[in-house]
């Protein structure tokens, strides 16, 4: 048990917890004090999701990329774990709201925003590095929930606003699929790039 405290930590995971639970919270609260519907809408639902899957998207590397790429550790499945597990929170922590007066819904777009979503991050994490693995999923959302776009008839529409398509959108699910699949296979396999020794080196 005590490699997994140490793990968590390292991965500075609790703050990122906290940080997702008081973005969900915040979201929720706000809507349950201003909005007269008591379904949080799509727009609202995607800036959230992406919010709390970036603010996750810092626990994708450690502080130590030596000990992340030791041979003696199967990486591979631990990343995989890695974010399968964060997959599951994130879905867990949005789906409580189903609880209360004011909720995220449907449950449908929930997952697929929760799954493309990460599957941008585990593909920016592996490209550019955890530190910078939220610039595709925000630069994608902030586009997406412009008032110019929203649901479309048209397949080409569909996929370059995923995150805001009606449940059951073939094209959307298909596409965020992608990602999500894309992400989860190069993290897996690669892991994040190794910064410079620099950049890991504590301040003395």
């Amino acid at each position: 048990m005590r490699w997994l405290v140490l793990y968590l930590r390292s991965r500075r995971v609790p703050l990122a917890l906290i940080i997702a639970m008081v973005t969900i919270a915040l979201v929720w609260g706000l809507w349950l004090t201003y909005a007269e519907s008591r379904t949080i809408n799509v727009r609202l639902m995607s800036l959230t999701v992406m919010l709390v899957v970036t603010a996750m998207g810092a626990t994708l590397s450690g502080a130590d990329d030596a000990l992340d790429s030791t041979a003696s550790i199967n990486w591979p499945v631990r990343r995989a774990g890695h974010l399968v597990l964060t997959a599951s929170t994130i879905i867990t922590l949005v789906s409580l709201t189903g609880l209360t007066d004011a909720r995220f819904e449907p449950l449908t777009i929930v997952l697929r925003d929760t799954m493309g979503m990460l599957g941008l991050v585990a593909l920016g994490a592996t490209l550019l590095g955890a530190a910078r693995s939220w610039i595709a999923p925000l630069t994608w959302t902030l586009i997406v929930v412009l008032p110019m776009m929203g649901p479309s008839e048209q397949v080409k529409t569909q996929v370059a606003s995923w995150p805001i398509q009606s449940a059951g959108t073939t094209a959307a699910t298909i596409c965020a699929g992608g990602l999500a699949a894309t992400g989860l296979i190069a993290y897996t396999l690669r892991g994040c790039p190794r910064r410079p020794a620099a950049a890991t080196t504590p301040d003395q």
